[in-house]
């Protein structure tokens, strides 16, 4: 499933909507100064798709009037969520990953989510010295504004939000 909202009158060279199958119309709209954008992804979690995750919404992200430490905090506290699903949440190996963007107003939020096993609550949510791992939870909260994370044995949901100063210079309260 793909949804992406360009902004009116852009032409980006890709297929819309309508081309693609199993695909809905987005979501965009206006009103007064606030624009809302959107993008949307169901992907296998495999360590490779995830990558392609990340290159997708790294192109949603250039369309936004993002300074590139934005841009680059955004992809990065994603591609962490991501690579955990991957990681983690299908012991099994087969299951999906969506990801969820939008820009209101003045911020971007991303949700990333799965129907895996969910995060442990004995798992410390701090980097330990000699662990493999660990550390993707740390690095989302200390790279977003804000970010929750809902986890139970039937999936995670990982949704950060960030608060860029060009967006809030484009609507100014």
């Amino acid at each position: 499933m793909y949804r992406h909202t360009p902004e009116p009158g852009l032409d980006v060279g890709e297929a819309t909507d309508a081309d693609q199958p199993g695909t809905t119309s987005p979501a965009r709209t206006r009103a007064g100064a606030v624009v809302t954008s959107t993008f949307e992804e169901l992907a296998p979690a495999l360590p490779n798709e995830m990558a392609d995750l990340r290159r997708k919404l790294t192109r949603w992200l250039g369309e936004l009037p993002l300074d590139p430490a934005s841009t680059h905090d955004i992809t990065l506290a994603t591609y962490e969520a991501l690579a955990n699903v991957a990681a983690h949440a299908y012991p099994d190996g087969h299951g999906w990953a969506r990801l969820q963007a939008a820009r209101t107003g003045d911020a971007v939020t991303i949700t990333v989510t799965d129907t895996g096993c969910g995060i442990s609550a004995t798992r410390p949510r701090q980097a330990g010295l000699r662990t493999s791992g660990g550390r993707g939870l740390v690095l989302i909260d200390k790279v977003t504004d804000q970010s929750d994370i809902d986890t139970s044995a039937d999936g995670t949901t990982v949704r950060m939000t960030w608060r860029p100063a060009a967006l809030r210079d484009q609507n100014p309260a």
